[in-house]
């Protein structure tokens, strides 16, 4: 989600004065640094005590227009609407990253009374917004698409010297997932498929980039299947199109998804990708086109479709140069930002004109 803000920023400041609020977390921070270096202003936003003070103070000391929050989940960060409005901001929209997740009554019951503060929801897949629509919201309540993109990659590190910083021998084949270590990821499956892939290709590493709650059981899954020599384990990064441009392949085994950016990462750089037939990572990879889908949760079919790409070159060729076209224009940044901008001049014109959007009179 970090990254989506980042890249949505970088494309619109030229076009908008921007602030960029993030809480400074372990994880937040590095976005933080990233959005001062990129010369956004930004604001720091503690969640203690006196979260909702603070955030009142800092806009109600700038002519604010647009509210754009950001959320992972869809009952996290249900106070910032109510916070924006109470602020005076005319415009309050939110980007919904993954599809409709809520474990509980309460939960549900949050995000539904959070929507009466809200112009407009914006899902980064159809299949996303289908799961809002789904799950009982409002009629009225006003849903768009603007898929995620990503802007041009920077310049690549020397790939086999990188390699070789990792550990990679010339002929060492490597195997990326960049993903949190969570049951939504389902790094399980890919310890399930390990065995089938290094029989077929013992010279493999599997490399992952990420952190999570599920790292000590993964240990133990790899420690059982006697597939631990064969998993790097590489933290969090900042690094990751470098590493992309290291390997030979990635995977993405994931239950769910919102729209992948890793994965459109992955195949502006060249790689070939596997992942699953789920919502979201099926709107930017179609199979046999831009890359290989398998059924979420089949081992044998992953371990299959990562055999295929790393035993026939001319099919993982033809894959890659889809998938770059693909990067470099649908799922571009620019395109990103385009659509997002019409979105807020739909909505300012809309509030300045005092036709205020259907979804906050439904939802209200």
């Amino acid at each position: 989600m970090g990254e989506h803000m980042l890249a949505l920023a970088g494309a619109l400041k030229d076009q908008c004065q921007l602030s960029f609020i993030c809480p400074p977390t372990a994880a937040g921070q590095s976005f933080i640094d990233r959005a001062v270096a990129a010369g956004l202003e930004v604001f720091a936003w503690e969640l203690a005590d006196g979260a909702r003070r603070r955030l009142l103070a800092w806009l109600g000391a700038r002519s604010v227009d647009v509210f754009h929050i950001h959320a992972g989940i869809a009952w996290e960060a249900t106070a910032a609407a109510g916070i924006a409005r109470e602020a005076g901001i005319p415009v309050v929209l939110r980007t919904e990253h993954l599809p409709y997740q809520v474990w509980s009554a309460r939960q549900a019951d949050r995000h539904r009374r959070m929507l009466h503060h809200l112009d407009r929801i914006i899902c980064v897949s159809q299949a996303s917004r289908a799961s809002f629509l789904h799950h009982g919201l409002p009629s009225g309540v006003d849903i768009s698409v603007v898929r995620n993109g990503i802007p041009a990659l920077p310049p690549a590190r020397e790939r086999e010297a990188f390699r070789a910083e990792l550990g990679l021998g010339p002929g060492t084949l490597a195997v990326l997932t960049v993903a949190r270590f969570t049951e939504q990821k389902d790094h399980a499956t890919l310890v399930s498929a390990m065995p089938a892939i290094v029989g077929r290709f013992p010279d493999i590493r599997f490399l992952w980039v990420g952190t999570g709650p599920l790292k000590p059981k993964l240990q133990v899954m790899l420690d059982q299947a006697g597939m631990t020599p064969y998993v790097v384990w590489l933290g969090r990064r900042t690094d990751v199109p470098d590493l992309l441009r290291a390997c030979d392949l990635f995977v993405l085994p994931s239950r769910y998804e919102g729209l992948p950016l890793v994965a459109i990462e992955a195949m502006a750089s060249g790689l070939p990708v596997v992942g699953t037939r789920v919502s979201g990572t099926a709107e930017v990879v179609n199979h046999g086109e831009t890359g290989l889908l398998v059924p979420s949760g089949d081992a044998q079919g992953l371990a299959g479709a990562v055999c295929e790409l790393l035993s026939n070159p001319a099919l993982a060729a033809r894959l890659v140069e889809l998938g770059r076209a693909a990067a470099a224009g649908p799922f571009s940044a620019t395109r990103m930002a385009a659509e997002t901008l019409t979105v807020y001049r739909d909505l300012l014109r809309r509030s300045e004109t005092g036709d205020q959007t259907v979804a906050r009179r439904k939802a209200s």
